[in-house]
């Protein structure tokens, strides 16, 4: 599976947001999306995962296979372990608790399962929500900024992690601002300005 844009055109009233003519993200790659505030970087991921329609053109993209790491995640009343594992079971999926514990482990929040989740930092909820993403273990990760919250050590870990879902064949578009990130993991570095390919 590759996601295939095509003449893909999206407007906000009469701004033009995006205009990209042609483009294919394959599986086994890592691109980076970088660019200014407005450059539509966002705006892709949100038409790439269906929560937006484009004025005009088309997106192939399967969301059944896709996971999504937005910006301002979502999560549910109760403690950070109960959101790692309740969306499983209200799809009737079996819990990856193996590979929760690792992450849990890795991301240093074995002391923060119990705790509720409002009480974390932004660095802590952006860790939680980075692992139930990973979770999920679709064929594409699409992530928006999802180490503006944490420290270097935080961003170091996700950075390997990231490299070991494209060594398993997954495909993965990350919305950065760090240029060194972006340097360090890509296969790709996509820049937009003014919605366009540059």
């Amino acid at each position: 599976m590759n996601i295939e844009i095509r003449k893909l055109k999206k407007y906000y009233s009469n701004t033009l947001i995006l205009d990209i003519p042609s483009f294919s993200f394959k599986k086994g790659m890592i691109y980076s999306l970088v660019g200014s505030n407005g450059a539509g970087k966002s705006t892709l991921l949100k038409l790439i995962y269906k929560l937006e329609k484009p004025t005009s053109g088309d997106i192939s993209a399967d969301i059944e296979r896709i996971a999504f790491n937005p910006q301002f995640p979502f999560f549910l009343k109760g403690n950070s372990e109960y959101n790692l594992t309740e969306p499983f079971r209200l799809r009737n999926l079996p819990v990856p608790k193996e590979k929760m514990n690792e992450l849990i482990e890795r991301f240093d929040l074995e002391r923060l399962r119990k705790s509720d989740i409002e009480d974390l930092s932004g660095g802590e909820k952006a860790k939680v929500q980075f692992i139930r993403t990973i979770l999920y273990d679709k064929d594409f990760i699409l992530l928006d900024e999802p180490a503006a919250s944490m420290d270097k050590k935080s961003s170091l870990i996700l950075e390997e992690v990231l490299m070991e879902m494209k060594a398993l064949g997954k495909g993965i578009i990350i919305i950065t601002h760090n240029p060194a990130q972006a340097e360090c993991i890509s296969d790709f570095i996509i820049e937009l300005d003014e919605g366009k390919i540059v």
